[in-house]
């Protein structure tokens, strides 16, 4: 029986202990309870992170608004009530609010008797000399804003003035978002006094003689800040130039400030491609339709983005023929 023993535990090893064992059970409360030493840490280590850190997310560089489109108030009829408030859109680029604009605005002169027009105008040109050959080649007039500084300005520019497209400077200036979000080259910011306002601004119109008036490329700290426009206006005055507004401020000082000053202003209607997709983007182009036939005009703002340029080569197959696409010139001022 001992020499059977023997080679069962060589065979197939030790007996383990029974569930009711008092040795076994003994064993299994100190195998429970026996401390586990913590690892030694390296002198001078770094505490090591509960979360990896926040992945980075690339800022767009333009300051678009996003959310439901609404088009800001139009140059009013004279058969239309005054002082209205009409919706503008929600901020993107965590800003709050929803820009509204409201007050009276006086009815444009240059718009009666004549049917509705739309104006098509892509920021952002600078960088994309491609894109901007592409939509000079459009079937309708396109009119480019053109960034400063940019590493294609000028020559984006010389073909442009070629081929007799309308150009604008599409001048930086500073986000509510900023520094956050950094608006460019040649920009204006509101701690800037008047003299280096206007020596910005003079710098970049030097370089881009071609262009006819000035939007704003982000800016809803800027065009909202009364001296900062009040600066920029004088500029414009002396140069035949004209503003305007991409309406990217609740609360914009443009208007009142280019009424002061004798200077043309414009005003954005809707944006195109706060979603980039093209059918979202064509849809955003029969809503400017629309304003335009119900306004007389609309000012539609899109930027050189692939799905752009796609709907606006569908939109130009299937457009309300009612509905005259213009350049900025012959479209006029609101005032």
């Amino acid at each position: 029986m001992v020499s059977l023993a023997v080679l069962a535990v060589v065979v197939f090893g030790p007996i383990p202990s029974l569930p009711w064992s008092k040795a076994g059970a003994a064993a299994k409360t100190a195998e429970v309870r026996r401390p586990v030493a913590p690892k030694p840490k390296p002198a001078g280590a770094a505490p090591r992170l509960t979360e990896g850190p926040s992945k980075q997310v690339d800022l767009p560089f333009e300051e678009h608004l996003a959310g439901r489109e609404s088009a800001p108030p139009p140059a009013t009829p004279a058969s239309e009530s005054h002082g209205q408030l009409v919706p503008g859109n929600g901020n993107g680029n965590g800003e709050a609010g929803d820009p509204r604009l409201s007050g009276p605005v006086d009815p444009v002169p240059n718009d009666v008797g004549k049917g509705p027009r739309m104006v098509v105008v892509i920021d952002d040109i600078g960088d994309h000399p491609v894109m901007a050959a592409n939509l000079m080649d459009l079937p309708f007039p396109v009119t480019l804003a053109i960034l400063p500084q940019r590493p294609r300005t000028r020559s984006v520019a010389t073909q442009a003035a070629a081929r007799g497209i309308e150009v604008i400077l599409h001048q930086p200036m500073q986000p509510g978002t900023y520094p956050r979000v950094n608006p460019g080259p040649g920009a204006l910011f509101t701690d800037m006094d008047t003299a280096r306002v206007q020596a910005t601004l003079n710098e970049n119109l030097d370089a881009l003689p071609e262009a006819i008036g000035i939007n704003n490329h982000m800016g809803s700290a800027f065009t909202g800040d009364a001296a900062g426009m009040a600066a920029v206006m004088p500029v414009l005055k002396a140069r035949g130039l004209f503003f305007m507004d991409s309406v990217t401020s609740a609360t914009s000082a443009a208007p009142e400030a280019a009424r002061k000053a004798g200077v043309p202003f414009y005003r954005r209607a809707v944006f195109l491609d706060n979603v980039r997709n093209t059918r979202t983007i064509l849809g955003q182009l029969k809503t400017a339709e629309r304003y335009a036939l119900k306004h007389g005009r609309a000012i539609a703002i899109g930027h050189p983005y692939g799905e752009t340029y796609e709907a606006l080569k569908l939109w130009a197959k299937e457009r309300d023929p009612h509905v005259v696409i213009v350049t900025l010139r012959t479209l006029g001022p609101e005032f």
